[in-house]
């Protein structure tokens, strides 16, 4: 597990702004992909456990997620930036930033954590109330996102390393800590909800506790990797041996991180706006929905992984001066991504029947589920691009364009155009084509910002000297 460090990457030359675009992408994106995936099972385990504890327990999880979501759109805005602004820096050889820009991303991680943190000691049952009006539902979910929001800086602390040691270009070390967190979580999680070994059963409330006690141990993983292992000893991942703080750096990177973190906050609304609508299609409709929106995330960590390498080698390449070079690695991501999602798309349309049975649909939910199955992944090579061409212009630092793309395809044609149909009564099918036709606006909004240019030309000021 030997790193790809800072100075050897300086002295013997960089793969991401030197040599093949494809085997560049495909170094990076793989790993990402492989950690992707394994939270994605990790995931399925932690609803496997939850769900033996009854519908009260499925439901307070499933309502405290929904808010969970929201508040982490803050974090990925966090993560956008301090990528984009690591993997500039790194391009551009300034390995002595990297430190003091991890460390005022950590600042402003912590002082978000602490405000999320007081509302989950003081105010996890009333918000939970508000959204379920149900006070058993309420309660119990209480004791799964009070002690989560309570511990979410270790969360948070977690996932910034990661993306700093993904923007150097190292995304093999995460997925190796990823893989060892992934196994801790899943080991704690039977043994916290239900008391095994001798301790006490915490019910739901262990969920939580195993969550925040793996990423415990992934921090105390990396840490040991960049600090005691010889290896990592040139690793620019690592706090500033004397931290000085610079008011405009934490300025500039707020600035990359809002329009990323209002990205993700549309998308949130837009699919609790898009629930809202398919609820009013009756029980059947919503079941099919949340298995078939649960299939289309499998289906695209492919996508998000190509998304995060490129937005990686645009960073990098743009530090090094190499805007061409960024510009030609967009394209091969964009090919990859689309060749690897239609693949995705025609298991989906040709097998539909078959994988919804497997996940427990039948008569009317599967006859929606069907229906869904046949329109939307026709869709997925249009959603591919949509999201590697946002995904590269964040890693410029260009956040407006994902924003706006946003707004206009999900808020403005998805959910409208949805809305629109549901109170026409329309049937659910025409529902399919809203979803469609907001990615199609998407993408070509995010191919216009991309067609101008303006994000080769972003700027990060990455401060000290450089």
């Amino acid at each position: 597990m030997k790193p790809a460090s800072g100075k050897e990457k300086g002295d013997q030359g960089n793969f991401i702004t030197e040599g093949s675009l494809i085997k560049a992408l495909l170094i990076v994106a793989m790993p990402i992909i492989l950690s992707n995936a394994l939270q994605s099972v990790l995931e399925i385990v932690d609803m496997y456990f939850i769900g033996h504890l009854g519908n009260t327990s499925i439901a307070g999880g499933s309502v405290s997620m929904s808010i969970i979501m929201v508040l982490m759109t803050v974090f990925i805005g966090l993560m956008t930036a301090t990528a984009a602004f690591i993997s500039r820096a790194y391009g551009s050889k300034n390995f002595d930033r990297i430190p003091v820009i991890l460390a005022h991303s950590l600042l402003m991680a912590a002082i978000v954590s602490v405000i999320i943190a007081l509302i989950g000691l003081f105010w996890s049952e009333d918000i939970l109330f508000i959204l379920s009006k149900d006070a058993a539902v309420a309660a119990e979910g209480a004791k799964f996102l009070s002690p989560l929001l309570e511990g979410i800086f270790t969360i948070v602390l977690l996932m910034i390393i990661v993306t700093a040691f993904q923007a150097s270009g190292d995304s093999k070390t995460p997925m190796y800590v990823m893989v060892a967190i992934n196994i801790v979580n899943i080991i704690l999680n039977p043994t916290l909800i239900n008391g095994l070994f001798g301790l006490p059963a915490f019910g739901i409330a262990g969920s939580a506790y195993a969550t925040i006690l793996s990423r415990a141990f992934g921090i105390l993983v990396f840490a040991g990797l960049i600090y005691l292992l010889p290896s990592y000893k040139s690793n620019p991942v690592r706090l500033p041996v004397h931290f000085k703080f610079e008011p405009k750096l934490l300025t500039d990177v707020v600035f990359v991180a809002i329009p990323s973190a209002l990205q993700m906050g549309v998308r949130s609304t837009s699919f609790m706006l898009m629930m809202w609508i398919i609820a009013f299609y009756g029980e059947a409709t919503i079941a099919a929905y949340g298995v078939c929106i649960r299939l289309d995330m499998l289906g695209l960590i492919i996508v998000m992984g190509f998304g995060t390498a490129i937005a990686i080698m645009v960073g990098q390449n743009l530090g090094a001066k190499k805007p061409d070079r960024a510009k030609d690695a967009v394209k091969y991501a964009v090919a990859l991504a689309v060749g690897f999602i239609c693949t995705v798309a025609a298991l989906y349309f040709v097998n539909a029947a078959d994988i919804l049975v497997i996940f427990g649909l039948g008569g009317e939910a599967l006859d929606v589920g069907i229906s869904f199955m046949h329109v939307i992944p026709l869709s997925y090579w249009v959603i591919a691009i949509a999201m590697t061409l946002g995904f590269a212009m964040n890693g410029a630092g260009a956040t407006r364009p994902g924003m706006y793309s946003a707004i206009i395809g999900m808020l403005i044609i998805q959910c409208s155009t949805s809305y629109y149909l549901m109170i026409n009564g329309f049937s659910i099918n025409f529902i399919w084509y809203a979803v469609v036709l907001g990615a199609i606006s998407m993408c070509t909004t995010n191919y216009l910002f991309f067609r101008h240019g303006g994000w080769l030309k972003k700027k990060l000021d990455l401060g000290g000297e450089s």
